[in-house]
């Protein structure tokens, strides 16, 4: 397969906007960190699967997974910014196993106009159709009905035995500890929706919120999704992982 990367490199300001802030070439080592170090040694993807990709923004995971899923496989991509997805569609057009989706659903920090709710949006997909997803950063957006019906898709479109991989903040004791002592980047200081979770901006919750372990692990297998491990991340506590935010890795029951 011929491959321009650069092509497949989005321009600067559409990073900058739609991936946190970072710059071109920490976008192009993240996605090559994550699918070789998170997809294919943990979640053990292999080029003939099909990979789903919720809150792919502009193709962090999709440009080095070009190469390594074959026509067997495939990349099927979900975003609530359409502006993403209209350059991904654009950019990934010779590449007819890698589609992507835009969600038109409200977000009061990505999407305020948008016309539907994330608490009943059915995913675009057959039940059983996956054998890998990812959902990076995306709960950490949601309050708790969008991630009831996120995590009941999910498990939806998920083949049997297949791996799910959420990145997202988690409160157990010793976050809780630390945020407590105002130690954890985002510090998250309000307490919101009882004690299921924790935001950092009581006005606009969905600008970062941290849920509880117990409550995300009941969400979980509420769907039928067993909660393997929680791999830790830095913002709670020292971490070694490359992601910032906890790793939630879960398995569909057979």
């Amino acid at each position: 397969m011929n491959v321009n990367y650069l092509e497949l490199v989005p321009p600067g300001d559409l990073i900058r906007e739609h991936s946190g802030g970072i710059d071109r070439e920490r976008f192009i080592s993240m996605g090559d960190e994550i699918v070789q170090h998170s997809l294919i040694r943990g979640a053990k993807l292999l080029p003939w699967y099909r990979f789903l990709d919720v809150g792919c923004g502009c193709g962090k995971l999709a440009r080095p997974l070009i190469t390594f899923l074959n026509s067997e496989g495939g990349y099927d991509g979900i975003d609530i910014t359409s502006k993403v997805i209209d350059w991904c569609k654009k950019s990934y057009r010779n590449h007819p196993n890698f589609r992507f989706y835009f969600a038109d659903l409200r977000s009061e920090r990505y999407n305020p106009q948008g016309a539907f709710s994330a608490s009943n949006y059915e995913f675009p997909f057959p039940n059983n159709a996956f054998d890998v997803v990812f959902v990076g950063s995306v709960f950490t957006h949601m309050v708790s009905e969008d991630i009831d019906n996120y995590i009941a898709e999910i498990a939806r479109v998920m083949k049997p035995n297949g791996v799910c991989l959420a990145t997202c903040f988690v409160l157990d004791a010793v976050s809780r500890e630390n945020v407590a002592a105002g130690l954890t980047s985002p510090k998250f200081a309000y307490e919101f929706e009882s004690q299921t979770c924790r935001v950092d901006n009581p006005d606009v919750p969905e600008a970062a919120i941290a849920y509880d372990e117990r409550f995300l692990r009941y969400l979980y297998g509420k769907h039928g999704l067993i909660v393997e491990r929680i791999v830790h991340g830095e913002w709670g506590r020292k971490g070694l992982v490359p992601h910032w935010q906890d790793e939630v890795w879960s398995r569909k029951l057979r």
